[in-house]
Order: structure tokens, then C-alpha cells, then sequence
């Protein structure tokens, strides 16, 4: 859980135009401020590939979110580079407090947790299993 003091530091960084990496359950959600200070981003890793990232994981980027969260939209993006997927939010920063940003942080890792799970379980369908003798 983020502290009162810790989460005024981050809001004065974003209020100076810096990119924040913040650790959050187990992480890094990465937070600025876009567009003229009116829109907040927020991006953090939901699968990490080894160099590959199984057709199942990619199938799931086309798919409808399995997940509702009408007050966070997300959306995923593809790093062909890192073999990440990424969960991004892009939101507006105008009220943005203490309480409604620890809020929207902690619903955004819940919303990356499922996903990091459901992807992994996709990926998993495109192991092959070898049987040894």
C-alpha cells in the first residue's frame, strides 16, 4: 500500500512532467502525465515471452477483455522487440487526488494480475510436451 507521503512525491514528479516507476505487487506500473498535462498513462508488462510469444498469447490480443472493468478501460499492445505484452490505461488527469489515484492504481494491478494469469494460461497451450524415455 502506497503512504500518504510516498504517493504526494509521486504526484508532484508526474506534476513536473517525469516518468514514474512505481513497485506494485510484485511489478512496475510505469505513470505519467500526457498531452498538455490533461491525460494520465499508465503501462505495465502482463506477459514477458522468452524470446517468443506463443500464437495463443497473441490470439488473445483480438479477443474481447474477459474481464470487466467499466470505470478502468485498458487496452494491450504488442512489443515485438522486448516479447512483451503490455496493459496500458490512458485516462484523464484533471481531479486527480490522492484517494482517486491510489484507487485507479490499485484497480489497474488488479486488472494487469488477471491478465498476466490468463495469458499465461494461453500461453501454456502451445507447449509441447516431449516424453522422456
Amino acid at each position: 500500500m502506497l503512504v500518504e507521503k510516498s504517493v504526494q512525491q509521486i504526484l508532484d514528479q508526474l506534476a513536473d512532467g517525469e516518468l514514474i516507476k512505481i513497485p506494485f505487487d510484485g511489478s512496475n506500473v510505469m505513470v505519467n502525465i500526457i498531452d498538455e498535462a490533461s491525460k494520465l498513462s499508465m503501462t505495465t508488462a502482463v506477459f514477458e515471452g522468452d524470446n517468443y510469444i506463443p500464437k495463443s498469447v497473441r490470439d488473445c490480443l483480438s479477443c474481447k477483455s474477459p474481464f470487466s472493468h467499466p470505470a478502468v478501460r485498458t487496452f494491450l499492445t504488442l512489443d515485438e522487440h522486448n516479447f512483451q505484452v503490455r496493459l496500458h490505461y490512458l485516462g484523464h488527469a484533471e481531479d486527480l487526488d490522492h484517494r482517486h489515484f491510489i484507487e485507479l492504481l490499485e484497480q489497474f494491478g488488479v486488472i494487469a494480475e488477471k491478465w498476466r494469469h490468463y495469458l499465461e494460461q494461453h500461453g501454456n497451450n502451445d507447449l509441447i510436451y516431449v516424453r522422456v524415455k
